[in-house]
């Protein structure tokens, strides 16, 4: 694998240059010779691959001290991230050791890790493939979202989780609850907790996601004393928040507002939860003082599921969504307005657009309130139908 990953990466370096394989060669070796090597058809002398690796100027490290210490430190990597663990501490080691990693054996490791925590995919990703391992392949097809060639090959507790997560956010929630009733279950051979935890948390919002609020509850309590019993106490505050949102949609609005009161989180979301529970219960200076939070507080991670990764983009849909709210806390006559019928049409398509269904849907009561009202009951049905057809997928 090593003399394939040079053969590419050399190929690279002189297309970059944009030098022929004959100004490449010369006096090196022949150019046929080079063309197989570049196509990973041969792995090429060491005497030949370090003097292609001169002319380019690159100096390759594989020293004996080098590559035991790098190898030791990418196992301890992929050991935690397939356990579930945080690898937040990474990013400066793999920021500072960009070029040293890059010109070595282990340069498909650093892309990898660097596209799990940037989730952006490298240009360098696919062209490296034929020069991956096992277990770079097995994080490669995950991070490529093709979890049936995965879970071919592999039967992880992390992929499951991940193939259930994806799943979830596609919709196909029958599928996510198979995946993730597997994922723990194999995570539990493994000894990873916070895969366990993570797929009880995603059975919860399997279930906030069909509206069955007593199999989402009973997931989410699983997953919070995990959590707790892990200090994870951001996965707290998620579970809270997930669990608030299920309630505010299902109308039990003071529970939804309880639980968001138990865990303060200064994000976005949060807060728009939070004001829409104030509005509901006729709150309507808190509910005030929420929305001004809203607009003012940081916009966390766009969820698995998101179509778009322009954060301008997202935050302007966000922006429509607190919108709503205010029309509604501006003019308690709000139905009878046609400027907020338009508003509400345009945000829920924006979300259907740009997100998960079940974000579109979360505003589904309000759409069936518009329409309800405004006498037009042929699209109040059709909404109807379009949730309904969700919960059975």
């Amino acid at each position: 694998m090593n003399q394939r990953l040079k053969g590419i990466m050399i190929r690279r370096l002189r297309l970059e240059r944009n030098w022929s394989q004959a100004t490449m060669c010369a006096d090196i070796c022949a150019v046929s010779y080079l063309s197989r090597i570049e196509q990973g058809q041969v792995g090429g002398s060491p005497e030949v691959l370090a003097m292609l690796m001169e002319r380019l100027g690159v100096t390759w490290r594989e020293d004996p001290a080098f590559c035991r210490e790098s190898a030791a430190w990418f196992d301890d990597c992929y050991d935690r991230l397939f356990a579930g663990e945080s690898i937040e501490d990474m990013v400066p080691v793999l920021k500072q050791r960009r070029e040293e990693f890059r010109y070595s054996p282990f340069f498909p490791d650093w892309l990898l890790f660097t596209w799990q925590i940037t989730n952006q995919r490298p240009e360098e990703a696919e062209e490296l493939l034929p020069a991956l391992d096992d277990r770079q392949r097995s994080l490669y097809l995950c991070l490529s979202g093709e979890f049936e060639e995965l879970l071919r090959v592999s039967d992880r507790g992390y992929f499951l989780q991940e193939a259930g997560k994806h799943a979830l956010w596609s919709g196909n929630f029958n599928t996510a609850v198979k995946y993730l009733q597997l994922g723990m279950e194999r995570a539990f051979r493994e000894g990873s907790l916070p895969v366990i935890m993570s797929c009880c948390a995603h059975m919860g919002n399997c279930y906030s996601c069909l509206n069955q609020l007593e199999q989402a509850k009973e997931y989410y309590s699983m997953a919070n004393r995990m959590a707790r019993g892990l200090g994870r106490f951001p996965d707290m505050m998620t579970i809270s928040y997930n669990l608030a949102t299920t309630e505010l949609q299902l109308g039990q609005t003071e529970d939804a507002l309880r639980h968001l009161l138990e865990h303060p989180w200064n994000e976005a979301m949060y807060y728009h939860k939070l004001a829409l529970c104030h509005e509901q219960l006729g709150q309507r200076e808190e509910a005030y003082a929420a929305l001004e939070k809203a607009l003012a507080a940081p916009l966390g991670t766009a969820p698995l599921g998101t179509k778009t990764d322009d954060p301008k983009k997202i935050r302007a849909i966000f922006d429509q969504t607190c919108q709503l709210i205010r029309f509604r806390l501006d003019d308690l006559d709000y139905l009878k307005n046609p400027e907020y019928g338009k508003a509400l049409r345009a945000c829920v398509q924006e979300l259907k657009k740009n997100y998960a269904t079940n974000f579109a849907h979360f505003h589904a009561r309000w759409l069936l309130e518009w329409y309800t009202a405004n006498r037009q009951y042929q699209k109040a049905y059709d909404v109807l139908l379009e949730i309904s057809a969700n919960h059975h997928a």
